[in-house]
């Protein structure tokens, strides 16, 4: 602990952080953590949506007692008729404006009634129609954990989306969303982003309030255990949220681009698709080598049992903790350089960046025919990420950071 002082701090949450199934609640349940670890009275509310659901009643009691965890449900559901409405009608972004929701706005005012916190910490500019209600009820420093720049995300999917319609319909949503996302960094008092990259950019917008990146840490005290463990080689695979649009652009971009040429060199190559809630386009696919896995109850296991992991993400924003979690599990990963963005890695010693198709087939080809290569990247990116991205060096960061927004 850094100081003395026992900070209390509520964590508020666009999801519930656990069980951490995926990156975002990974890293949230991460900075819960390292809040615990730290020795601060945290209380957590949260979002709790079908998308997104977690039964209170089955949450360890220990979790309970040491976040004072609760959840309020909301309908997140997308309305086409509700999102052409404000397309047509109004200039707010629909993305956001389907997050306010009446009873959770009582619930965050009583928690604030009952509790004088330090820091109130908002997980998702998603939530920044709260903000009203936090300030008038609380005289917390209010920080913003922005885990994606988000207009960005769109931003670059309307880049290259090559549908006119679709590609305006994106450039508009990115408009509306970059233009409330700045109505949010300036009604906060801090921010932190999980990349360098993305705190350039907020402070590039002309916000003049305290800024630092804080990567996403990976949980030591997870199964990171490796040994003895051989893994499946050759093998492709992803793991990561399928109903994530950038996610399923990146699996379709890799079956049509890369994955005819490569199973046609590797007829016996495996390409496993791991992830929750996959489309019906994605169960529907019927390749020679390619196999549908979805959601897997045990990430780390599914991930030690297998080889490469390609990620040829064109759009997002962000770090990708699947990428953490993968170097840390010594899993060798060829990335595009947005995928790999705010993550420290050295290319060709750690991972292998690949931009294109031909690299990307390139530099998976030379994963299986040179497997001492294989071997290295696997082994310097486990030592990367234990230097990196370890949580405790994390909240050491994110700690310090805190405590000068309170000075």
């Amino acid at each position: 602990m850094l100081n003395s002082k026992s900070l209390k701090i509520l964590q508020f949450c666009n999801k519930p952080p656990y069980p951490p199934k995926d990156g975002g609640a990974i890293g949230m349940h991460n900075v819960s953590q390292g809040f615990i670890d730290s020795g601060y009275d945290l209380h957590i509310l949260s979002v709790n949506s079908d998308k997104h659901f977690v039964d209170i009643a089955k949450l360890p009691q220990s979790y309970i007692e040491n976040t004072k965890f609760k959840a309020v449900k909301v309908d997140l559901g997308i309305s086409v008729f509700a999102a052409f409405s404000n397309l047509i009608f109004f200039k707010r972004s629909y993305n956001i404006e389907r997050f306010f929701n009446k009873k959770l706005d009582n619930e965050l005012q009583a928690i604030l009634e009952s509790n004088k916190f330090d820091i109130i910490q908002i997980e998702s500019v998603f939530l920044k129609d709260y903000l009203p209600t936090i300030r008038k009820y609380s005289d917390a420093k209010v920080v913003l954990r922005a885990p994606n720049v988000e207009f960005m995300i769109w931003q670059r999917l309307a880049f290259i989306e090559k549908k006119f319609f679709k590609r305006l319909y994106l450039n508009i949503l990115a408009k509306r969303l970059k233009r409330e996302e700045l109505i949010a960094f300036n009604s906060v008092d801090a921010i932190y982003t999980v990349t360098e990259n993305d705190a350039s950019l907020i402070k590039a917008l002309r916000v003049n309030i305290p800024i630092e990146f804080v990567p996403t840490g990976i949980d030591v005290t997870k199964d990171i255990d490796t040994k003895g463990i051989k893994p499946e080689f050759p093998s492709l695979f992803h793991l990561g949220a399928l109903d994530w649009m950038p996610n399923q652009e990146s699996i379709k971009w890799l079956l049509d681009n890369v994955w005819p040429e490569l199973h046609k060199e590797f007829p016996k190559l495996k390409f496993y698709i791991a992830g929750r809630k996959p489309p019906q386009w994605i169960l529907d696919i019927k390749m020679e080598g390619v196999e549908v896995v979805g959601e897997v109850d045990d990430a780390a296991a599914f991930i030690k049992s297998k080889a490469i992991m390609p990620v040829p993400l064109f759009s997002g924003s962000g770090m990708r903790v699947k990428i953490i979690e993968g170097m840390m599990l010594k899993k060798a990963i060829v990335s595009t350089s947005i995928g790999i963005e705010g993550i420290i890695h050295e290319d060709k010693k750690n991972v292998l960046i690949a931009n294109n198709a031909q690299e990307f087939n390139d530099s998976i080809r030379k994963l299986i025919w040179k497997e001492d290569l294989f071997n290295d990247i696997c082994f310097n990116a486990r030592e990367n990420a234990k230097k990196h991205y370890s949580n405790n060096v994390i909240s050491k960061k994110l700690n310090a950071f805190l405590l000068k927004v309170l000075d």
